[in-house]
């Protein structure tokens, strides 16, 4: 069992989303397209949504790792007096695009794969040195920010789709 065999399932999961709704993949087939048992895929998950899960969090990694090779290729210039602008919001909406399947899941599901959460993180990530130098500073406003953003971006998300 190794560390490519989890990297297999991922990859296959992702492709068959491509052909198929969720609901019409079987661990069988994730398992035939990636060259594996299915032994092994219970070795890493329970069930196609712990997958499905683990794929997103996968994808948020690469996105995360891939926003700023992103916003090279809109060349947008950060709006000095905008938290929200196209720098950060084309990037975002591309990637939802290029991932559609993953996404309309994923807005099906909110209690179960925790969208917002993730995108509130990124949204942490990418806005917390903005919210400081705007003078920002106070935790709880800087909270309700990053919910009124996280929100935002949800919103788009589902319209967008």
């Amino acid at each position: 069992m190794t560390h490519s065999a989890q990297e297999k399932l991922k990859q296959s999961l992702i492709l068959l989303l491509d052909d198929f709704d969720f609901d019409q993949i079987s661990i069988s087939k994730i398992c035939k397209e990636a060259g594996v048992h299915r032994s092994i895929f219970y070795a890493y998950y329970d069930n196609q949504s712990d997958l499905l899960e683990d794929v997103m969090a996968y994808l948020a990694d690469i996105f995360t790792a891939e926003f700023i090779s992103l916003q090279e290729t809109f060349e947008a210039e950060k709006e000095r007096d905008s938290l929200l602008d196209s720098y950060y919001l084309l990037p975002y909406l591309t990637y939802i695009k290029n991932h559609q399947k993953l996404f309309k899941i994923y807005l099906k599901n909110p209690t179960d794969f925790q969208h917002e959460k993730v995108v509130e993180q990124h949204i942490n990530e990418q806005f917390l040195n903005r919210y400081h130098a705007k003078g920002f500073t106070d935790e709880k406003m800087i909270c309700y920010m990053t919910h009124f953003y996280t929100a935002v971006f949800v919103g788009l998300s589902s319209d967008y789709l």
